[in-house]
């Protein structure tokens, strides 16, 4: 069975993306970039799964540098509609929620809503890390912006759905290996 790659935790986008084009393969957690990098490099992952770009931020750069160092071959290419959703705990409602964390682009896609909701912000390494603190928090006025995908996976409610600025927010990933084609 394929080992596949990726930054971040169940639920991050990545892990999304390589759920949705590796369905039956192994995915495999890491804490950043250059370690799911260099996992695919060492060969104890197949490929990996890493973002390139997204339309509202720009290239990341440290995937851009990982990439430049040619050691890996960019197989495929998958754009992901980025849709960003306000995730509280069970029992917690709209009204209750004083207090919105995330990964720093996603509160930055989000910023009308969280100002206009005067909301106070916590950054997170990622979306999904955030929905992770909110469950085990079980705070009724803590909410986590992050995908549907990931409010599945730790058990929270949509409190409000769609919440980022813009609607043609997409972030393209590439899936690397050893090998070309493979």
């Amino acid at each position: 069975m394929k080992r596949i790659a990726y930054s971040g935790i169940e639920g991050a986008f990545a892990h999304v993306v390589a759920r949705r084009l590796f369905p039956d393969a192994i995915h495999v957690s890491h804490k950043n970039f250059r370690e799911a990098y260099d996992s695919v490099v060492s060969g104890a992952c197949d490929m990996g799964v890493l973002p390139i770009e997204n339309s509202y931020a720009g290239p990341v750069n440290e995937v851009v540098e990982l990439l430049s160092r040619n050691e890996l071959f960019v197989n495929d290419e998958y754009s992901l509609l980025i849709i960003q959703n306000l995730l509280g705990v069970r029992g917690s409602r709209l009204e209750d929620i004083k207090k919105v964390i995330s990964h720093p682009k996603a509160l930055e896609q989000c910023d009308k809503y969280i100002r206009e909701k005067g909301y106070e912000v916590i950054e997170a390494v990622n979306t999904a890390m955030a929905a992770r603190e909110v469950t085990r928090k079980q705070n009724m006025s803590v909410a986590a912006i992050a995908s549907l995908e990931t409010a599945a996976i730790y058990g929270l409610k949509v409190l409000d759905e769609h919440i980022n600025e813009r609607d043609d927010n997409t972030t393209r990933f590439v899936v690397v290996s050893r090998e070309k084609n493979s």
